[in-house]
C-alpha cells in the first residue's frame, strides 16, 4: 500500500510539474498530444554498452538534476538537458551490471522517476530502481534457480506493547522438509523499514543464489523492524528488549531453527543510537548480549563501533573474556569510497589485535545499497561454517 501512495504522489508531483502556471494556450494537435505522451512515458533507456540515458518530461521545470549511487562519489549529482520539446536527458557510463537507484531533483524538489514502476521504498526518501543486466550481476540477480519464501509477519510484542512487523525469509525445501536452520538478524539502516532487504537490498535473491551455486550454508534470514515509537526514535535498549524478548522467542517457537549462540548471527546496517554510547544500534546490541551470536557482520554501516566503546566498564570484560575472543567472529565490508572507510578499517584491525577471528572485505564502493547488497553477499557466505 506504502509503495501504491509513493507512486500517486510522484505522479502527481510530475504532473504538477508539467503543467506549471497554467497560461492561454492554443490546442495541441492529436500528433503533438501523442508526443507529448509518448516523452511522458520515457524511463531510463539501458544501452546496449551498458551506458543508461535518464530522460524526464517536465517542459515547464528549470532545473532537472539526477541524483544516484552510480557514481562512486558520496552525494555526487549530476544537471540533465532539456530539448525543444521538454524533455531533459543525461547519458551517464558504462555502468558495471548492478541494481541502482536514484531519484530526480527538479527545481529543488526530490521525487522518484514518474515513468519508472520500479520503486525502492523507505521510511525516509523514496527512489527509483535501475537493473543494468550483466553475468557480473548474477549474484545478485533474479535467477532461475530455486526460490525461498519472504513472510510479512506481524507479531505481539509485550516490551513495546505494540504490533510489529519483521520479514522472515525461509530458504528453498523449507516448506516441505524437515530440517532445522540457524538464523541470521539482518538489521536495515536509518532510512529503511523492515522490508529494505528486500525491497532494495535483495537479500533474498542473494541467498537464493549462493544456495543454487552451494556457496553457502541455509539459513533463515529474519529482518526485524528496528524504531520502536510512532516520532521514528532510535533508542537501543527499546529494540534490544524486543529482539531478544519478543522476535527470537517468536522466531525459535514458530519456525524450525537450530538454537543457541553458535546458530546466530547479528549484522547488516547500524542506525545510530539516540543517547547512546556507541556509533548504533547494531554495534550496542551486539556487545550487550555478545553471548546470543556468534556472528556479528557490518555491511558498510559507517564505524560499526569504536574501540573506545570496548573500554567502557561494563563492555571491557564482555570484549577480552578469552571464551568469547575464542568464539565469536567478526565480518566487516566496507569501500574505499565511503567517509567512514578509516573508521571500519581501524575496528577491524582493533579486533584482530584482541584475537578475533575478522574478516575485512573491501573494495572501491560508497555507503549505499550497492556496498550493502556486495557486503552481505560476502559475509553470508561465511556465516555457520
Amino acid at each position: 500500500m506504502r509503495t501504491g501512495i509513493t507512486a500517486l504522489l510522484a505522479l502527481q508531483a510530475a504532473i504538477c510539474i508539467a503543467q506549471g502556471q497554467r497560461t492561454e494556450a492554443p490546442a495541441a494537435s492529436a500528433a503533438e498530444q501523442g508526443q507529448a505522451a509518448s516523452a511522458r512515458q520515457q524511463g531510463p533507456l539501458v544501452l546496449p554498452d551498458r551506458r543508461v540515458t535518464f530522460r524526464l518530461y517536465a517542459p515547464k521545470a528549470s532545473e532537472v538534476i539526477l541524483s544516484s549511487e552510480l557514481w562512486k562519489r558520496t552525494n555526487y549529482t549530476e544537471p540533465l538537458k532539456k530539448d525543444e520539446k521538454g524533455l531533459w536527458s543525461l547519458t551517464v557510463g558504462p555502468l558495471a551490471p548492478g541494481f541502482y537507484d536514484y531519484y530526480f531533483i527538479v527545481d529543488g524538489v526530490s521525487l522518484p522517476d514518474p515513468a519508472n514502476g520500479h520503486i525502492k521504498p523507505g521510511r525516509v526518501t523514496t527512489q527509483s530502481e535501475l537493473d543494468v543486466p550483466g553475468t557480473e550481476a548474477g549474484w545478485e540477480a533474479l535467477r532461475n534457480v530455486p526460490h525461498g519464501e519472504v513472510r510479512s509477519i506481524f507479531y505481539y510484542s509485550k516490551s513495546l506493547n505494540a504490533v510489529r512487523r519483521m520479514q522472515v525469509y525461509l530458504p528453498p525445501g523449507y516448506e516441505t522438509g524437515r530440517e532445522r536452520y540457524p538464523v541470521f538478524y539482518l538489521l536495515h539502516g536509518g532510512g529503511d523499514t523492515d522490508d529494505g532487504w528486500v525491497a532494495i537490498g535483495r537479500a533474498n535473491l542473494i541467498m537464493d543464489n549462493l544456495l543454487a551455486d552451494g556457496k553457502a550454508k541455509p539459513m533463515i534470514l529474519v529482518m526485524p523492524y528496528q524504531f520502536t515509537s510512532p516520532s521514528g526514535s532510535a533508542e537501543t535498549a527499546p529494540f534490544a528488549k524486543d529482539l531478544i524478548e519478543d522476535v527470537i522467542p517468536y522466531v525459535e517457537s514458530t519456525f524450525r531453527t537450530l538454537t543457541g549462540s553458535a546458530n546466530r548471527g547479528i549484522g547488516g546496517l547500524g542506525i545510530p543510537s539516540a543517547g547512546g554510547q556507541g556509533s548504533s544500534i547494531l554495534s550496542e546490541v551486539g556487545l550487550q548480549y555478545f553471548d546470543k551470536f556468534d556472528y556479528v557482520v557490518f555491511t558498510s554501516n559507517g564505524g560499526a563501533w569504536d574501540d573506545t566503546l570496548a573500554q567502557h566498564k561494563e563492555y571491557g570484560e564482555v570484549m577480552s573474556n578469552p571464551a568469547n575472543v575464542k568464539r565469536v567472529k567478526f565480518f566487516v565490508g566496507d569501500g574505499t569510497n565511503n567517509n567512514n572507510f578509516t573508521r571500519n578499517k581501524t575496528f577491524a584491525e582493533n579486533m584482530k589485535k584482541r584475537g578475533y577471528d575478522v574478516t575485512f572485505s573491501v573494495d572501491d564502493g560508497i555507503h549505499g545499497w550497492h556496498e550493502f547488497r556486495r557486503d552481505f553477499y560476502e559475509a553470508a557466505q561465511k556465516l555457520f561454517r
